[in-house]
């Protein structure tokens, strides 16, 4: 009895050694496996607490406070409830990181670690959180479209090239839709979209006798974000000049009458419509429906042309017509008889 509480009484004191020390030898642990319970207790005070340096995207990186000196290593266990935890890895002794990646995004995580040894294990650091980030998902880009004009009741435009972009998603996946800010000038129904893996187009058609302007926006959205880009369409009036009487392409001789027939596209009614010779003015007409009457003055070729007066001040010009005017025509078959006697 008195050898074994000597014997205990040596242990003991080895054991209060190693503490004070910071170290304890595994040679006695090895020879007294009562020493077991006192070993894990010893991790358990040395361990530090785990704090989490940052989280981003989906991984996060974990340190820690390694106070022992005499682990194998440490486990990082992790859970999904802050609840049930299981071990996903263990580190080598005298490392104080890990970096836990492949994570879920927009997920909370909890984590804990432990000291280990051949002799047992310690207690678990505190327990911390992070939530990764939602997927970080790029929106879509589109090039810029200039301005466009039109004459009204031209019929549809042609086809404008535009480019759009995503890192995420093949462009010709990407999905395009247009709108007018102007219905009764360009309907939506009267906007056409392309996109395919040549490219992307636009073309509008102006609805009939209609002018103004309207902005057209194009939308385009690979699902989760939607951008934006618009241009504005001016439609603008014209004014038509023909000859209505003679014919035209028929022969004008010198000092002739012609009646000119005008026509105004794009809903628009003059005040005035002027007509001009070689750009002089001949011919001022202010009532419906603005047909002129102009007596051909010249021989030679001449530039007939109107300008219509409109409300508010503007003008529309009509491209010219041109007419060749003849020399009055010679007499011809002169015949003389000799009158009767009385």
């Amino acid at each position: 009895m008195q050898a074994s509480n000597t014997r205990g009484m040596i242990i003991e004191t080895l054991l209060h050694r190693s503490l004070n020390s910071g170290s304890l030898s595994v040679t006695f642990i090895r020879n007294f496996t009562q020493w077991k319970t006192l070993w894990v207790r010893y991790l358990m005070m040395v361990l530090g607490v785990v704090a989490l340096e940052k989280a981003l995207g989906a991984e996060a990186n974990l340190s820690w406070n390694d106070n022992s000196s005499n682990e194998s290593g440490f486990r990082i266990e992790r859970s999904s409830d802050g609840q049930s935890f299981s071990q996903i890895a263990t580190v080598d002794v005298n490392t104080t990181t890990y970096f836990d990646t492949g994570l879920q995004s927009n997920t909370t995580y909890w984590y804990r670690v432990n000291a280990y040894n051949e002799y047992g294990e310690s207690g678990y650091t505190n327990v911390v959180s992070l939530t990764t980030e939602p997927d970080i998902n790029e929106p879509p880009t589109i090039g810029t479209i200039s301005d466009q004009s039109a004459d009204a009741d031209s019929g549809s435009s042609e086809a404008i090239a535009f480019t759009i972009s995503d890192p995420e998603t093949d462009s010709s996946q990407l999905l395009l839709s247009a709108s007018s800010s102007n219905e009764s000038l360009i309907s939506n129904s009267a906007i056409q979209l392309t996109n395919g893996q040549s490219g992307s187009s636009i073309s509008f058609s102006p609805s009939p006798g209609q002018s103004g302007s309207s902005v057209i926006t194009i939308y385009v959205t690979d699902g989760v974000n939607t951008v934006s880009e618009s241009f504005q369409v001016s439609v603008e009036p014209m004014a038509l000049l023909s000859v209505a009487e003679p014919a035209d392409g028929s022969d004008y001789y010198l000092g002739e009458s012609v009646v000119l027939s005008p026509s105004f596209l794009g809903g628009v009614t003059p005040d005035k419509v002027s007509y001009y010779i070689d750009g002089e003015l001949a011919s001022e007409v202010t009532q419906e429906p603005y047909s002129g009457v102009l007596q051909l003055p010249l021989t030679g070729t001449l530039q007939l042309q109107i300008v219509a007066e409109l409300p508010g001040g503007g003008q529309l010009v009509s491209d010219s017509v041109s007419v060749d005017v003849l020399e009055i025509p010679n007499p011809t078959n002169l015949i003389v008889t000799e009158a009767s006697g009385g």
